[in-house]
């Protein structure tokens, strides 16, 4: 398994799970009706936001009963607990390339009749057989992971034919000469503090294509760009980030979503029939 230095703010998030100060679910949450992004935080407003977020990604995903499901990136199980909560008799795998996060899952506990097995390992590199998955997930995560195209090979190559891969990603375009800090700058905040973020810069349909070479047929997408903005009050609450000549990822976050070079992408795929094998050629 591949190790590598992990992102500093989850330190802050564990420590904050353990103190009670947060729960399980690890992204931007997602606003029916966005309030300004100026306006202030109402207690439990995030929280809210934060499982409305994973109850509209699990809407996307058709499980049924008895099926076997893989949540990559599971974070401190929040996905993983809806699951468990709402179908019977399914095989749920959570990995996480962090042992501290499988810790916290680990408190989970599946109803009877199912079955919740959680596994170290890095999102590139598997450790499943082909074709044991009926859906993956992948909630927010894949900034983290060091090769986008790999895990999206890797994601087709553990589903069976006709299986589903239900993810959200957070994608970036370059603002060049209109960012109020330089390329080198902006790189720096957001592959020391949120990283590794391999592709720094991409768009959807790059995304969608590396997608389609791995076996993956697009099932649906959604833009969410609007709907997870306000959560920057909570996570990057500074609201004038071009004052500070070393932002941190956050406050670099913050001005790309809000002046429009970053959108939150959903994306929706099924695995083809496997005699359209992937590509062997992406790692």
């Amino acid at each position: 398994m591949s190790r590598r230095r992990l992102p500093a703010y989850l330190d802050g998030l564990i420590a904050a799970y353990r103190a009670g100060q947060t729960g399980r679910d690890l992204h931007l949450g997602y606003w029916d009706d966005p309030p300004d992004p100026a306006a202030l935080v109402l207690p439990g407003e995030f929280a809210a936001a934060q499982a409305r977020l994973t109850e509209r990604m699990l809407a996307l995903t058709p499980l049924q009963d008895g099926e076997r499901v893989l949540d990559v990136g599971c974070g401190f199980g929040g996905t993983l607990a809806l699951l468990a909560a709402r179908h019977q008799g399914i095989a749920l795998v959570g990995l996480n390339i962090d042992p501290r996060q499988l810790a916290i899952c680990r408190t989970l506990a599946p109803p009877p009749g199912s079955r919740l097995d959680l596994v170290e390992a890095d999102a590139g590199d598997l450790p499943f057989a082909a074709a044991v998955f009926d859906h993956v997930l992948c909630v927010e995560a894949m900034f983290h992971f060091r090769s986008r195209p790999r895990f999206l090979a890797e994601a087709a190559r553990v589903l069976r034919s006709g299986g589903v891969l239900v993810l959200s990603d957070i994608l970036l375009r370059d603002p060049g000469a209109l960012a109020p800090w330089d390329a080198g700058v902006i790189q720096a905040a957001l592959r020391r503090d949120y990283g590794p973020w391999p592709e720094l810069w991409l768009d959807v349909a790059t995304l969608r294509r590396w997608a389609g070479l791995a076996g993956l047929a697009p099932a649906g997408e959604a833009d969410w760009t609007a709907a997870t903005l306000p959560s920057y009050r909570i996570v990057a609450p500074d609201p004038r980030p071009e004052l500070e000549p070393n932002p941190d990822a956050g406050r670099v976050l913050r001005w790309l979503h809000a002046k429009g070079w970053l959108t939150y992408q959903v994306m929706v795929f099924r695995r083809q029939f496997l005699s359209a094998a992937p590509n062997p050629a992406i790692r």
